[in-house]
């Protein structure tokens, strides 16, 4: 009797070795889509639509704001998530042009960039991510109005020497740092009340190590949020998740989704946990992930994980491309919808 066939070998045997991962809040900048808004209908259309859903010209946000405007998680999340879906469409409409395609094995994102993956899965529609996030964003820029939050980024220490100094740097509820993101192995993201994130950036810089405050007025994936993550929810439990077309990766345990309740489920816990990032690349390379498309602004995704995963494996960001045809110019060895 013939072995049964491998589950995992089976699972993937109609996709490419690819992964297409999406950015969070912090990869915004200034003009951010515009090359790609100029070079493509399919982009245009998706800017088109999510001003008519938010009520604001995302375009003009995104074009037109400076720096610390579109620091204002207001702003951030919708042009974030739009930027990023007007790239998918881009590489889509220009892939389908020349007769190719991407058959991503898995998607994934972070923080903010989940809910792009779960649109670019088919498991959320692009009006309902859009109406979730300006909620989402609402509630994180509510917990600075009551209180003085931020996020700094700590360098070239490891995680476990920062969660310590977070515990050393917390003096009670009322002045906590916590670990947002694990973002790599000496790059680890810490959020909380200003007071004992500054404590706990004084403290790593004794250590020898970098700490960089984030230009973000927003604390997330802490216990801090977890009153915000329980007023979230009831807005999730109104909204249809589908099953994804091909497995998302969970930010907070590096698993595979693949249901829309599995979805909701990680959404609902978000904002209160940690995004384990470094974890998530990996989970990728183990299910045999060797080339990683950012699809969004910006292109820290793609260095860090270059980074992670190491030889053997290519990651670009689609916003490095600044030639015709853009954005597929830079992928490498454009994939193809053949086997």
């Amino acid at each position: 009797m013939p072995d049964a066939p491998d589950p995992i070998h089976a699972e993937h045997a109609e996709t490419d070795p690819t992964a297409l991962v999406f950015p969070g809040q912090g990869s915004q900048a200034p003009g951010m889509g515009k090359l790609v808004y100029e070079h493509s209908e399919a982009a245009r259309r998706v800017f088109d639509e999510a001003s008519e859903v938010v009520g604001v010209d995302l375009a003009s946000v995104c074009f037109d704001s400076n720096a610390e405007e579109l620091a204002d998680t207001t702003n951030t999340q919708p042009a974030v998530l739009t930027t990023s879906l007007a790239f998918l469409e881009a590489m889509r409409e220009k892939l389908a042009e020349v007769g190719q395609a991407v058959r991503p094995r898995l998607f994934a994102g972070h923080s903010l960039g989940l809910f792009s993956a779960a649109v670019a899965a088919n498991a959320l529609s692009f009006r309902d991510a859009l109406r979730l996030i300006m909620e989402r964003a609402r509630l994180m820029g509510s917990l600075n109005a009551e209180r003085p939050v931020g996020m700094a980024a700590i360098i070239g220490l490891e995680p476990r020497v920062v969660e310590r100094l977070c515990v050393e740097a917390t003096t009670g509820e009322a002045s906590r740092v916590d670990v947002a993101n694990y973002n790599e192995d000496t790059q680890t993201v810490i959020s909380g009340d200003v007071s004992a994130l500054e404590r706990a950036m004084e403290a790593a810089q004794a250590l020898k190590g970098r700490a960089i405050r984030l230009r973000l007025k927003v604390s997330s994936h802490t216990p801090l949020s977890a009153p915000l993550a329980l007023e979230f929810t009831k807005l999730l439990r109104q909204v249809p998740f589908a099953d994804p077309v091909r497995p998302i990766v969970s930010n907070i345990t590096g698993e595979l989704l693949r249901t829309g309740a599995e979805l909701r489920a990680e959404f609902e816990a978000q904002l209160r946990s940690p995004v384990l990032w470094t974890e998530n690349v990996r989970r990728m390379t183990r299910e045999g992930v060797h080339t990683f498309i950012e699809v969004g602004p910006g292109h820290a995704l793609a260095r860090m994980v270059q980074r992670i995963a190491g030889e053997g494996v290519e990651a670009v960001s689609l916003d490095d491309a600044r030639e015709q045809p853009i954005p597929i110019s830079i992928l490498p060895a454009q994939p193809s919808a053949a086997s």
